[in-house]
């Protein structure tokens, strides 16, 4: 009798144990889902919040160098680039509370970048020599951003396809007029 009820508690205690490791792991495997989700957005919308740093930059750098005929609308662009940098500001800190290291550090050489464009826009740089190496220079970053946080994420479905900017950017394909009408055989 005695070795019947240990047997009951033991296969008692391993079943309750078993359980509890198994409800443990799907326990850290909700978790780490919830947070890979949650890391992903953070992700994106900080690249969002650069990307458009980036483009209003442009905006108003152009603006700037057209001189005082296009003054307010270059002031109301100046206005719209502080909002935006506000609001990567923000979104900045989201990816340093949940990105890893690598990531962080992509992240932060990617904004230094864009805010040296910010200084263009601002009239506090001038020597467009360098634009050109500059804007190369962020889209590398923003490449290197991208595949920090791609491998972070876990993301194996291989690199991002490498392009130029969109400005310079000719594909000879894309520009070829259509021999053949939608829908029909070519051969």
């Amino acid at each position: 009798m005695l070795s019947t009820l240990t047997a009951v508690a033991v296969g008692a205690l391993a079943t309750y144990l078993a359980g509890a490791a198994t409800e443990r792991t799907r326990w850290r495997r909700e978790r780490s889902a919830r947070w890979d989700n949650t890391r992903a957005q953070a992700y994106a919308d900080y690249a969002r919040a650069v990307k458009n740093v980036h483009v209003q930059s442009i905006r108003a750098d152009g603006l700037r160098r057209k001189g005082t005929g296009a003054r307010a609308a270059y002031e109301e662009a100046l206005a719209e680039l502080e909002r935006l940098t506000d609001d990567r500001t923000v979104k900045w800190e989201t990816v340093l509370l949940l990105g890893d290291p690598e990531t962080i550090e992509a992240g932060r050489t990617w904004h230094r970048r864009v805010w040296q464009v910010e200084r263009f826009a601002r009239g506090q740089r001038t020597d467009t020599e360098y634009w050109q190496a500059l804007m190369d220079d962020v889209i590398a970053d923003r490449r290197r951003f991208y595949a920090a946080a791609r491998h972070d994420l876990g993301i194996t479905s291989g690199d991002i396809p490498h392009r130029g900017s969109w400005e310079s950017d000719t594909d000879p394909e894309l520009e070829r007029p259509a021999t053949t009408a939608i829908g029909t055989d070519s051969a």
